[in-house]
C-alpha cells in the first residue's frame, strides 16, 4: 500500500471509546425497580469489546471496504499521473542533453512541467481531504449508533456502567458473563442502512 492508501489508518476504537467511556445511569428522578435492586446489590457493571463490534458490524464493514476501494483508486490515479510526468521530464532532459533546446525553451518547459506537478499535488490533497472526511463521518456514525444501543440496554437492564474492554479501554480482566458485545452486535446488524454512504465516487 503506497501514497494516499498508506495515510489511511482507522482509529474507531479510541474515538468511540472516548464517546461513551463514562456511560452510566442517570442520577435523580424516579428509578425503575430493576435499577433500584441492582444498586441495592452494588453497581451493575458490564462491558463491550469495541474491536469486535467494529469487525462484526456488516454495514460498517461494507462502508470501510468501499472507502478502501476509493483510497486505492485515488492512489492509483495519482501514481499514474506522476509516472507520466516523470516520463515527460525525462524526455525533456534528453532533449536538453542533445542540445536540441534553447534556454528560453528550457525555461518554458520547466514552468509547464512545474505547473503540471502542482496540479497533481492539488488533486492528491483534495482526494486526501475527501477521504479523511469520510473516515471521520464513519467514526462518528459508528460511535453514535453504538452509544444509542448502549443507552437502550442501560435503560432496559439497569446497568450502572458499561465499559470498554480492549482498544484503549480501562478493563483489564473481567468474566465473560459480563460481556454484552454479542447482544450489542445483534442490535447493530438488525438496523438496515445504519451507515450513510461515502461521498467519494
Amino acid at each position: 500500500m503506497t501514497g494516499i492508501a498508506r495515510l489511511i489508518s482507522f482509529s474507531f476504537l479510541i474515538t468511540t471509546a472516548l464517546a461513551f467511556a463514562g456511560c452510566q445511569a442517570q442520577e435523580g428522578g424516579a428509578t425503575s425497580t430493576t435499577t433500584t435492586s441492582a444498586k441495592a446489590d452494588g453497581p451493575k457493571i458490564v462491558f463491550v469489546r469495541l474491536d469486535s463490534l467494529q469487525a462484526g458490524y456488516t454495514d460498517l464493514a461494507t462502508e470501510l471496504e468501499r472507502l478502501q476501494e476509493n483510497v486505492q483508486a485515488a492512489d492509483d490515479n495519482i501514481q499514474k499521473q506522476m509516472a507520466s510526468l516523470q516520463s515527460e521530464m525525462q524526455r525533456i532532459q534528453n532533449k536538453i542533453q542533445r542540445g536540441e533546446m534553447t534556454p528560453k525553451m528550457i525555461q518554458n518547459e520547466q514552468q509547464r512541467l512545474g505547473g503540471k506537478e502542482q496540479e497533481i499535488m492539488q488533486q492528491r490533497d483534495l482526494a486526501l481531504a475527501s477521504i479523511q472526511e469520510d473516515q471521520m463521518r464513519l467514526q462518528q456514525q459508528f460511535g453514535e449508533r453504538v452509544k444509542e444501543i448502549l443507552e437502550e440496554l442501560q435503560e432496559e437492564k439497569g446497568y450502572d456502567y458499561i465499559l470498554n474492554e480492549g482498544g484503549g479501554g480501562g478493563v483489564l480482566v473481567a468474566r465473560d458473563s459480563y460481556d454484552i458485545t454479542a447482544e450489542v452486535l445483534t442490535r447493530l446488524n438488525a438496523t438496515d442502512g445504519g451507515m450513510a454512504k461515502d461521498s467519494i465516487q
